[in-house]
């Protein structure tokens, strides 16, 4: 039951990461689009 369940958490990392980085893109754009300078955070 163990490993069941952490498998099913590293799929929801794996999903949670692929989000983070597509909203990063969107706020990227919207930084850009407002006229500010992004900071590399990553």
């Amino acid at each position: 039951m163990e490993s069941s369940k952490r498998r099913r958490e590293k799929s929801r990392s794996k999903l949670s990461s692929t989000q983070e980085v597509l909203y990063q893109r969107e706020f990227k754009k919207a930084d850009r689009a407002a006229g500010y300078k992004t900071t590399g955070i990553c």
